[in-house]
């Protein structure tokens, strides 16, 4: 009785502290995350797999179970915690991205993956959170700026660095995301911004085109994004399988073109929902999600500690820049990049790594912390 009495306590604290609001946005957006691809997708696409339809199911409810303790669990820690732990985090995570150069799972040429009993890892998905919390650690640190910004640019460098070794193109850039939003916020001169952004930007174009045929991939899907008449299959796919759902959809279970898109429950997630659930289940979750994040920004615009501001902005910016990278390629916006829509596409590390992130973005919000 008195273990009960006392987990109550513990629970009524918790539960009283956190903000409501954002954990209401939050199970509503991956309840719908659940409920839309497991019937959407993950039946057609695991049988055609694994010749059953329930093995991507079951394993999807057990990532959004397991992402769910993740996120309890990452909310019960205050500032202080993840202030003195970013350090370890970030080492943690890198040398798993650095692991991936030497026993990486290859797959379509590039080694981003760590094989582990049941799950496939992708380190560079625990990598962006944790540098994120190390880095805001040093931006908000009294240390002097020209070592902060020496410190974190090399920091950033040599994680770029391993992604480009993978090669992994697209998450390189948004390692550097992270790096200049931080250098923003902490008030680095714009001029000077501006010059490193543009002298960044003709070093990592000179990637491309310096080593060409390792990154061939990239350039071959940039060419056919650029050109209107030589439209990627998967984009054609896409779009037809949206342009048939229409504003309210097919019907669940009456998709036809989804079954025609690769990577339909990961990458096009949102082609495959809208052709059974229409155009307005979309508009629906980004709803939910722009209004989450709003919320988080709300709360920076109080007086709180650069540590929570840093942190909680680049999380945040984050997500969402993932997820306009995700809609882009959908609607051939953007060319292919491979990049999920967090609590909606299929995939263990990334619901477990933004689950990691909503947990912190709970922790820094709460009333009392």
């Amino acid at each position: 009785m008195s273990f009960l009495k006392i987990s109550n306590t513990f629970l009524f604290k918790w539960f009283s502290s956190i903000d409501k609001i954002i954990l209401f946005l939050l199970i509503t957006w991956i309840t719908l995350g659940v409920i839309f691809n497991s019937n959407s997708t993950l039946g057609f696409v695991s049988s055609k797999l694994y010749n059953d339809p329930n093995i991507l199911v079951n394993k999807f409810y057990l990532f959004v179970f397991l992402g769910s303790l993740v996120i309890f669990f990452s909310s019960l820690f205050n500032e202080n915690f993840y202030k003195q732990s970013g350090k370890i985090l970030f080492l943690i995570s890198f040398f798993l991205l650095f692991l991936t150069l030497i026993m990486g799972v290859e797959v379509k040429g590039s080694k981003r993956w760590l094989n582990f009993i049941f799950l496939n890892l992708q380190p560079v998905e625990l990598l962006k959170p944790s540098l994120i919390i190390y880095l805001s650690s040093i931006f908000s640190s009294d240390i002097k700026f020209s070592y902060k910004f020496l410190l974190s640019g090399f920091i950033s460098f040599f994680c770029v660095l391993i992604l480009l070794l993978q090669p992994d193109y697209t998450q390189s850039l948004i390692i550097l995301v992270i790096w200049f939003t931080l250098v923003f916020m902490s008030g680095l001169n714009l001029g000077i911004l501006f010059s490193f952004f543009f002298l960044l930007t003709g070093l990592m174009t000179s990637v491309l085109i310096v080593f060409k045929q390792k990154f061939s991939y990239i350039i071959s899907r940039f060419e056919k994004w650029i050109n209107v008449n030589d439209i990627s299959y998967q984009s054609e796919k896409s779009l037809d399988a949206i342009q048939h759902g229409g504003f309210f959809g097919q019907g669940i279970g009456e998709g036809i073109l989804k079954e025609r898109i690769p990577e339909s429950h990961t990458d096009y997630v949102l082609a495959s929902i809208s052709e059974e659930y229409g155009i307005i289940i979309i508009i629906l979750i980004l709803i939910i999600v722009f209004s989450l994040f709003m919320r988080v920004f709300a709360i920076c615009q109080r007086e709180i500690s650069n540590f929570k501001k840093y942190t909680l902005v680049t999380l945040s910016t984050i997500i969402l820049l993932q997820i306009f990278i995700n809609i882009g390629v959908t609607i051939n916006l953007l060319p292919s990049t491979g990049m999920t829509f967090a609590f909606v596409s299929y995939g263990g590390s990334s619901i477990i790594t933004s689950s990691f992130i909503m947990g912190i973005i709970l922790a820094l919000t709460k009333i009392k912390n």
